[in-house]
């Protein structure tokens, strides 16, 4: 009994080693990204993958915030740890990527996996 109590807590552990680092390491980033405009990702279907770059202009709460780009504002949602120890502060230039999330009756917003701050946008 012991001995199956001792390798459950080993497990235990070890699997909340491995879960502390899952973030880090390599990001595959495509070479041909299309970053979309505001305008554009409201169009697109539910759970597309899309880059966007701009600004974020105000924070709604719940880990939503107001983005804008030359073409609109879109609601990003972001999980804190999303962030991985990105601080931006509102105005600052940023890429984000992510999936979008169109629910029924409700305006499009963007499910953000990867945010980045960039000097100004490409486009």
């Amino acid at each position: 009994m012991k001995k199956i109590l001792f390798a459950f807590l080993c497990l235990a552990v070890c699997g909340n080693a491995f879960a502390k680092d899952h973030k880090k390491g390599f990001i595959f980033v495509p070479e041909n990204v299309v970053i979309e405009t505001v305008e554009n990702v409201k169009t697109k279907s539910d759970e597309t993958f899309v880059y966007m770059q701009g600004q974020i202009v105000k924070a709604l709460g719940d880990e939503k915030y107001t983005f804008t780009d030359k073409t609109g504002e879109i609601v990003l949602e972001i999980d804190n740890d999303e962030f991985d120890g990105v601080t931006v502060a509102a105005g600052e230039f940023i890429e984000v990527s992510g999936e979008v999330d169109k629910d029924m009756m409700k305006p499009a917003k963007v499910d953000v996996k990867s945010i980045k701050k960039i000097e100004k946008p490409k486009k």
